[in-house]
């Protein structure tokens, strides 16, 4: 199969818009979660008091933090999933028929 200049150089920006708009959100996405991580582990290891200090009952502040760590993580799984099938699928759906040399779907 034969492709022109034109249509690598197409898909080429394609690929290129696509990972420069999943960076926009992964980079972002990705911090959130590293400070929430590595702040609830910093924690544990040198705010023992503080993470001891009850909350409701016998549930103290370390199980409140960790359970918002799992709720986090889900909600920006969420999230990126959401973004993913509007943003990033159309691009990289558009960056494969542009490679294919079938055209764009612009």
């Amino acid at each position: 199969m034969v492709r022109n200049g034109t249509s690598l150089e197409a898909a080429h920006a394609s690929v290129k818009q696509l990972i420069a708009e999943k960076l926009k959100y992964l980079v972002p996405m990705t911090v959130i979660f590293m400070v929430g991580y590595i702040g609830l582990t910093i924690l544990a290891g040198f705010a023992k008091d503080l993470m001891g200090t009850r909350v409701i009952g016998s549930v103290n502040l370390g199980f409140v933090l960790i359970a918002l760590n799992y709720v986090l993580s889900w909600v920006l799984a969420i999230v990126y999933g959401r973004i993913a099938a509007g943003k990033f699928d159309p691009l990289a759906k558009r960056a494969a028929l542009e490679f294919s040399g079938r055209g764009s779907l612009r």
